[in-house]
């Protein structure tokens, strides 16, 4: 599946290819790249195809199905499917009764005419951050087989990646979807806290939780987002106010990271750095993680009473942190949140966007337990979404964009907007989706 999203629609509505057409060569495709990838948790042939015929009979009729007419998308398997049980990762999960409708999210792809075919693996009910899952095995790199794909979207950014599917859903809470992203090099949004609906989503974090998605370019990954928003995009060109984020960033960032960083801010224009102190920072990530563990265990608490065998140890670990910590931790973590945004939020009084590294590297290979960052030794599963945590914390809006590099993995660059102004955000991936075309591929000093 090579064809952007809206190649797809386009080609359906005009009637140069059917639905079913593109459905049955998508779904050769996910047979084919999963074998390999292990991206997708379940695959659905007869609904695709039911969805697929029903856009052609529209289409036939001359009733236009949708901005999406047609387009294959997969989604995260904690996203609730009609008829069918949200896993989420989980082997305690298996028995869980049928979802009776879609996800919010699941059913304005529909309406918009696109056409769901697979659900995608993920970390044990979204408790992760490389992708692996001790009881449905580990998403591979499409850039790497021996490499992680990220976590815990890490399904959805590798189906994306591969080119099995054009768009695919995920969630974030502190990097989920961007870290994937990052790893996996395919564009993605997180939106502002709270802008789109988590209906139908299984919950990890309440208070950090968002849904978003992949993309290959920056007019797909726009659509989507204004399919799932039920608003459209401020498109005008405008001159952008950069931020570049230091400090913390800067010093967990490796080489060629910051050097991606950079090279963004160069397409954009002038810029500013913004230094953030790795003090603040570390409160912050230790904050986010207490509101994490709490939300995770009062979501999942029959899961500690679960047999062995149906709860990884690292996730029991997990929720008995969460179930253990003192209701006051959790208080003042809460309203510490509250002042870290306002903070953030001020930036924006004297910029429009901020950048900063997505990952501290780039994708580790499995055997990977630590990677030597500077002075640091940073252990993989711990701090892969160390530059993400921050700002999913202040609830601020994020596009990632991707830097493809021959002979090198790729990396990702956050693309922060202040609250509800995806716009701005999009508007800098657009300026830099361009420049990264007209250099194509270019290799950063390493």
């Amino acid at each position: 599946m090579t064809q952007k999203a809206l190649e797809i629609a386009a080609d359906v509505r005009a009637r140069k290819r059917s639905a079913v057409d593109v459905t049955r060569e998508t779904l050769v495709v996910v047979e084919r790249e999963n074998a390999a990838l292990n991206a997708f948790h379940h695959v659905f042939i007869d609904e695709a195809l039911a969805q697929a015929t029903h856009i052609d009979a529209l289409v036939a009729q001359g009733i236009d199905p949708g901005p999406l007419a047609g387009v294959p998308f997969a989604a995260k398997s904690l996203f609730d499917i009609e008829g069918h049980t949200t896993i989420a990762g989980s082997r305690a999960r298996l028995d869980t009764p049928a979802a009776i409708r879609d996800a919010d999210a699941i059913a304005r792809l529909k309406r918009a005419g696109a056409v769901l075919v697979a659900t995608t693996q993920m970390d044990e009910l979204a408790c992760g951050a490389t992708g692996e899952n001790p009881h449905f095995g580990a998403v591979r790199n499409p850039h790497d087989a021996d490499r992680m794909s990220g976590g815990s979207s890490g399904g959805s950014a590798a189906a994306v990646a591969a080119r099995c599917v054009p768009l695919a859903l995920g969630s974030d809470t502190n990097g989920s979807i961007r870290a994937p992203a990052a790893l996996c090099g395919v564009w993605s949004i997180k939106p502002t806290f709270g802008r789109l609906s988590r209906q139908g989503v299984l919950a990890y974090a309440d208070s950090l939780d968002c849904i978003g998605g992949f993309a290959n370019d920056v007019d797909d990954l726009a659509t989507l987002h204004e399919v799932l928003d039920g608003n459209t995009l401020d498109a005008r060109e405008r001159g952008l106010r950069v931020g570049v984020l230091s400090g913390y960033f800067e010093t967990y960032a490796s080489r060629e990271a910051w050097d991606a960083v950079l090279q963004i801010a160069l397409l954009i224009g002038s810029h500013e750095s913004i230094d953030m102190p790795e003090d603040d920072m570390q409160l912050v990530r230790g904050a986010a993680t207490v509101i994490s563990n709490v939300e995770v265990a009062a979501a999942h608490a029959n899961l500690l009473g679960a047999p062995d065998d149906a709860v990884s140890p690292r996730l029991r670990t997990r929720l008995l942190a969460g179930a253990l910590s003192p209701a006051a931790w959790y208080a003042d973590a809460l309203r510490y949140q509250k002042r870290f945004h306002a903070n953030m939020s001020r930036l924006f009084d004297d910029f429009d966007i901020l950048l900063a590294p997505c990952t501290p590297f780039a994708a580790p290979r499995f055997a990977d337990a630590t990677i030597t960052v500077g002075a640091h030794e940073l252990e993989v599963a711990k701090h892969l979404g160390m530059l993400t945590q921050p700002v999913s914390f202040a609830g601020l809006p994020v596009v990632t964009a991707p830097v493809l590099r021959d002979g090198h993995m790729p990396l990702g660059v956050q693309i922060i907007g202040a609250s509800s102004n995806e716009a701005a955000c999009f508007a800098a991936a657009r300026r830099i989706e361009q420049g990264l075309t007209n250099i194509s591929r270019t290799s950063i000093e390493s």
